[in-house]
């Protein structure tokens, strides 16, 4: 990025996966063969089966190689990391698209994969895994939506409110948090802070006043200097400082004139610099592209009544005459253990409905 010396090298990158054959993030297909994949406490390796439709994840990686016609831009995976804004019991539902998922109001849209559950499946006390983006107001919208069946904690990311130094306690959405019995040691060296983009993790009992219990306190980790990053997330401004999905943006450097969507969805692409991303562009994404799915690997679960397959888990259903097909056809070629890239729109039962099946040797 012309004047900002990182002093770093390849890339780096948070939002949602639309897609695999290794991982599509934020339009960039990342091979993962050689990825350390791990969740957000960093104690847990995962496999690229773990890696699942809807998920926000933070890539770090090496130089993006820009696509040719028909194929994206493309760069190799070090470490991908999966990181979920809620994890905790559902409260209520306050309209046909909202939850209140552990204080956090949870809006559903076409777009929101569900898996093990669907919005209308889901009940009061029912323990969900949300994957999304934290707006103002700490209204999260859902890329994906998972029912836990079993849970040792409890875990949210988001803005902290209300803090009491004295009570020691805080607020995150409409959740309060206790933290007086939280080793020290499991806090921010520096100390909580109105306004702090924090993770935190708690017991899945409250006290006798309602207050979660917290076993630790995160900011979020630092990212090393990289000539090349990309965020999507919910724009927000507190006082003159800038933030995406946790991220500090530098605004200073772009085009005079650019209008900041604060509030809104958007992709960012800059350099990293001090854990800071030096913005030299800012796009409002619309959402347009949400429900468009693109998969390559091996071919399983072929169900030729119900004319559905699966490929990197997730399912596509065909139908003959619509489904376009290339260097092959459905009915020789869809087996079990073929190779194919599979593209479509996600639908509201959580299949995608498949636009295009390319055949690969």
């Amino acid at each position: 990025m012309a004047g900002v010396d990182t002093g770093g090298t390849g890339s780096f990158s948070t939002g949602r996966i639309t897609g695999f054959g290794s991982v599509i993030v934020n339009g960039v297909r990342y091979e993962d063969n050689a990825a350390r994949i791990v969740d957000e406490d960093g104690d847990k390796v995962l496999g690229t089966q773990d890696l699942r439709l809807g998920m926000v994840v933070s890539v770090r990686g090496g130089s993006v190689t820009p696509g040719t016609a028909g194929s994206l831009p493309l760069a190799t995976a070090t470490t991908i990391t999966v990181e979920s804004q809620i994890k905790g019991p559902v409260e209520s539902r306050t309209a046909p698209d909202t939850l209140v998922v552990f204080g956090q109001t949870v809006k559903v849209d076409a777009a929101t994969v569900f898996e093990g559950t669907s919005f209308a499946g889901i009940a009061i006390g029912d323990v969900l895994e949300v994957s999304g983006f934290a707006g103002a107001g700490g209204v999260v919208t859902a890329s994906r939506i998972e029912r836990e069946d079993t849970t040792s904690e409890f875990k949210v990311r988001g803005f902290v409110t209300g803090l009491d130094t004295a009570a020691r306690s805080f607020r995150v959405g409409t959740a309060t948090f206790a933290y007086a019995g939280t080793p020290a040691d499991r806090l921010p060296d520096a100390g909580l802070a109105e306004g702090q983009f924090v993770r935190v993790r708690t017991s899945t009992t409250p006290n006798a006043g309602g207050q979660w219990l917290v076993t630790r306190v995160e900011l979020r980790s630092r990212i090393e200097d990289c000539d090349e990053s990309e965020v999507e997330g919910i724009l927000l401004q507190s006082g003159t400082s800038f933030s995406v999905n946790g991220v500090a943006i530098d605004v200073s450097r772009l085009p005079a004139g650019t209008v900041l969507p604060v509030g809104l969805r958007v992709e960012v692409e800059g350099a990293i610099a001090n854990n800071v991303l030096v913005a030299r562009r800012i796009e409002l994404d619309d959402g347009g592209g949400d429900s468009q799915v693109d998969a390559r690997g091996t071919v399983s679960s072929v169900n030729l009544a119900a004319r559905t397959f699966v490929v990197r888990g997730v399912t596509f259903h065909y139908t003959p005459g619509l489904t376009q097909e290339k260097d092959g056809t459905l009915a020789a070629s869809l087996v079990n253990g073929a190779t194919v890239r599979a593209r479509g729109q996600l639908t509201g039962s959580g299949t995608v409905e498949a636009s295009e099946i390319d055949f690969q040797p």
